[in-house]
């Protein structure tokens, strides 16, 4: 088996903890235990037992997650270390040597690249900028084949922050029940709305959809390294039977955790957190951008903790990057990572004074270039 390098995960493992600067990180900034728990749970805490547990995830909280979704049961949700795992679970579950998989790109492309490992045939579908990073229906249509398998996409996408419109999603849902096809769909930003209400998940629109998601990006709780599958039951017992292979179970700590956040009042003030320090910090990259507009663009992402900046210079991305990391003290991902030169992501979910310090940094450095 050849893997290729997941070239986002290991930019970002390399250098992100090295710069003054680190603008490349896609969630929210995170909670402590302590600004997360009342005084009672902290001590509940120190009582948990920390033995293995159930290795398809402790059943109150597969339940709680069940509960976020209309007419789902715990049978059709998997806990998983991250939704990294989620999504590797997934592909071993359903794909096969031989099949296509239809993705949206750009996208985090983690299930691009373990697919291709595999031996399954990758078609891809851009999202269009001209449509708010949407896609084009008909593209989508036109990409189908006999041997279609799955589609994939990210919603809230990463790392545009788009927001698929209802309208498109029951498309999508459409074409995929017409070909009897997997829909799945990466929700890890979603409830991070920054405009409008959540929408609903593509677990509640289609029979065949499994989606992925988990506590690292709107709900802010990286560091608890919990995520999920929810699914047709029989796909999510195939992933629990591959999960035996992986890491067996989650932390019982983590998960104690996670089924406090995941409780429908406490996860709705996580996200009204989340969602406050992306507003604000959004607004401030607008600002900046318009001040630099001769410089830098964008299409205003609607959700999550990033934006895809568009910049005017003729330097390779993946240059630009490393160039601002050893001069600058900045860390930020090019686009070249999502097969999109001439881009770079810019987290925003970072404390303010950090971002605006990072961006002035930024723009001195390409108006130094550009001239």
């Amino acid at each position: 088996m050849k893997i290729e390098e997941f070239t986002l995960e290991r930019i970002q493992s390399l250098y992100e903890n090295t710069v003054e600067y680190n603008l490349s990180d896609s969630g929210v900034l995170p909670y402590s235990l302590r600004e997360l728990l009342t005084p009672e749970q902290q001590a509940q805490v120190l009582d948990v037992e920390l033995g293995y547990g159930w290795t398809n995830g402790r059943v109150e909280l597969r339940r709680a997650i069940a509960n976020l979704h209309p007419n789902r049961n715990p049978d059709h949700v998997i806990v998983t270390n991250g939704s990294a795992e989620a999504n590797f679970l997934l592909v071993m579950s359903v794909l096969e040597p031989g099949d296509e998989l239809v993705v949206f790109v750009p996208n985090y492309l983690q299930i691009w690249g373990w697919a291709r490992a595999i031996g399954v045939t990758v078609k891809e579908v851009l999202l269009r900028e001209e449509l708010g990073w949407t896609p084009d229906l008909d593209d989508v249509r036109k990409a189908i084949s006999s041997h279609t398998k799955m589609m994939t996409i990210c919603n809230p996408n990463n790392p545009t922050g788009a927001v698929l419109s209802r309208e498109t999603m029951d498309g999508l849902v459409a074409i995929a029940r017409q070909h009897g096809i997997y829909l799945h769909a990466d929700e890890v930003y979603k409830g991070a709305e920054l405009d409008q209400d959540e929408p609903p998940s593509f677990a509640d629109l289609y029979e065949k959809a499994i989606i992925t998601s988990g506590l690292s990006k709107a709900m802010a709780l990286p560091g608890l390294r919990i995520g999920w599958l929810v699914g047709p039951a029989q796909e999510i017992y195939a992933s629990w039977q591959r999960k035996d292979y992986t890491s067996i179970t989650t932390g019982a700590v983590s998960e104690f955790v996670a089924e406090i956040a995941v409780q429908p009042a406490k996860r709705q003030e996580i996200l009204a957190r989340s969602k406050r320090i992306l507003r604000e910090n959004l607004a401030l990259l607008q600002r900046w951008v318009d001040h630099n507009n001769d410089l830098f663009s964008f299409v205003s992402p609607k959700a999550g903790g990033m934006a895809f900046v568009r910049y005017a210079m003729p330097m390779n991305s993946t240059e630009l990057v490393h160039r601002l990391r050893e001069e600058r003290g900045i860390m930020l991902l090019p686009g070249d990572v999502y097969g999109m030169d001439h881009y770079i992501r810019v987290g925003i979910g970072a404390p303010a004074h950090h971002l605006e310090a990072g961006l002035e940094r930024l723009a001195a450095f390409v108006r130094a270039q550009n001239r």
